[in-house]
C-alpha cells in the first residue's frame, strides 16, 4: 500500500512541501534585510486552502458539514503564488524587511510543520495499529 497517494497522507506531504517553500522564502528574506531596495516575499496565505478545496471538489478529501454550526467550505484554485508583500516599515533605502516580523512568521511556520509532522506520525500509527 501506497501511503502517498491516500488523501490523508497525500494532502499532509502537500501542506508540508507549502510550508518548506515559505520558510525558503522567508530565510531568503532575512538573509537580505541590508540589501537596498528589497522586498520580502511570501507564499499566499489562502494557497492551500485553496489546494483543499481543489481537492474537495476532484473527490480527494472530502468536507462534511455534520452541524448547522459548522461553516462551508470555501472553492478556489490549487495554484500557490508567491507574493511580494512589504512588511510594515519601509527603510529610505527601499529595504522593506523587518525582521521582527519575518521571525513572527518563521515561527508560525515552524509551529504549523511540526504540527504536520505530528499528525503524519499519528496516521502512520494508525495505519500500525
Amino acid at each position: 500500500m501506497d501511503l502517498a497517494s491516500t488523501p490523508f497522507f497525500g494532502m499532509l506531504r502537500q501542506r508540508l512541501d507549502h510550508l518548506s517553500e515559505r520558510q525558503r522564502l522567508i530565510s531568503e528574506n532575512i538573509a537580505n534585510a541590508s540589501t537596498p531596495g528589497y522586498r520580502p516575499r511570501d507564499l499566499d496565505t489562502a494557497g492551500f486552502e485553496r489546494m483543499l478545496a481543489s481537492a474537495s471538489n476532484t473527490g480527494g478529501v472530502t468536507m462534511v458539514r455534520t452541524n448547522p454550526g459548522h461553516m462551508a467550505a470555501g472553492g478556489g484554485s490549487s495554484h500557490v503564488n508567491i507574493i511580494t508583500r512589504d512588511d510594515s516599515e519601509t527603510t529610505i533605502d527601499g529595504n522593506a524587511v523587518v525582521l521582527e516580523e519575518q521571525m513572527a512568521r518563521a515561527a508560525e511556520t515552524r509551529m504549523n510543520f511540526e504540527t504536520g509532522i505530528a499528525l503524519y506520525q499519528k496516521g502512520l500509527e494508525l495505519v500500525r495499529l
